[in-house]
């Protein structure tokens, strides 16, 4: 198969570039980066901004020749997708998550199970969010960060802290709750806790977290204003680790944390995650890739395999290509 003119639409969440950027890495085909900015008629329902320009404002970055496949995720960017292809039909529209409606203008809209979008020619179902992470990058960041983290005692854990959103918060109660469970699963089994903190953790949690924690650890603040660091050692951690504790309030670090194969432990309380991430943990527990973190002991469990919704969603983009 000849290589794909490919786009990947980038905006200014880097969650979403890492989910775009790694369906792009695991499909092969050389691709272009094109950061796109938007002007305020991007809040309109689709309807109004779907195969127009309407909410481009840097329209001179979107010009012809134009590619054979595009990549986007979330919402606004799927609006820009649907301009590519109004000027292109004949381009192949990847979007990764719902889209909204109307839907008809992709060839490929890959949904998480748990936002229960409905069967249709078009969707294919992924179980988490696709991701950056691959067994090269870990080992690569492994070894960069080994010498920084020798004096930490295995097993380690690489302790993944999310935050509050706008309709769930995670209080001090779960801080410290969280840095209790953390503490256990250390000291249990002499090892120790690589911790990193994300753009939406609060400092009430970090100081929460640092209060109760009685074990050996480190603690990355990842904090927007707060790093000062140019290095994040976040895939170090990852790499390192050899088991992992995450906060259920992040698709994307637990599909992280799952594509390791490392053991993952989800913290997870009903009163700060919604209905719908509480089914995606589901969906890892059944199949032996998680735990609760409230069953983390000295013994860790071994999952039978490794989560790579990237993976997944190349191949079916290829195949869809060459039909």
């Amino acid at each position: 198969m000849h290589d794909k003119k490919t786009w990947v639409l980038l905006d200014d969440r880097a969650g979403n570039a890492s989910q775009s950027l790694g369906v792009a890495e695991a499909l092969g085909f050389p691709y272009e980066t094109k950061k796109i900015e938007f002007t305020p008629f991007i809040k309109l329902p689709n309807f109004f901004i779907n195969r127009n320009a309407l909410g481009i404002a840097n329209l001179s970055e979107l010009q012809p020749p134009w590619p054979d496949i595009v990549i986007a995720t979330a919402r606004r960017l799927a609006a820009v997708a649907t301009y590519i292809k109004a000027k292109n039909p004949k381009t192949f529209l990847a979007q990764i998550q719902w889209p909204t409606f109307p839907a008809y203008d992709f060839d490929l809209i890959a949904a998480p199970l748990h936002d229960r979008a409905e069967d249709a020619p078009n969707v294919f179902h992924t179980i988490g969010a696709p991701h950056r992470v691959t067994d090269a990058l870990l080992k690569q960041e492994a070894e960069k960060w080994r010498p920084r983290f020798a004096e930490f005692p295995s097993p380690r854990f690489a302790v993944l802290i999310g935050g509050g959103s706008h309709r769930k918060d995670f209080d001090m109660k779960h801080a410290k709750r969280l840095a209790e469970l953390a503490s256990i699963a250390a000291k249990s089994s002499g090892g120790s806790l690589l911790i990193t903190t994300s753009r939406r953790t609060s400092a009430e949690m970090v100081s929460t977290m640092i209060a109760n924690l009685n074990c050996k650890y480190f603690l990355h603040d990842w904090r927007e204003g707060v790093s000062t660091s140019e290095e994040n050692p976040y895939y170090g951690f990852l790499g390192l680790a050899d088991a992992v504790i995450a906060t259920g309030d992040s698709v994307s670090m637990c599909s992280e944390a799952a594509a390791t194969g490392k053991p993952l432990y989800i913290y997870s309380s009903g009163d700060f995650t919604t209905g719908k991430y509480r089914k995606f943990h589901r969906a890892l527990y059944e199949r032996g890739l998680a735990k609760p973190l409230e069953e983390v002991n000295s013994v860790l469990f071994m999952p039978p395999g490794k989560l790579n919704d990237s993976i997944a969603i190349a191949a079916e983009i290829r195949r869809r290509v060459l039909l």
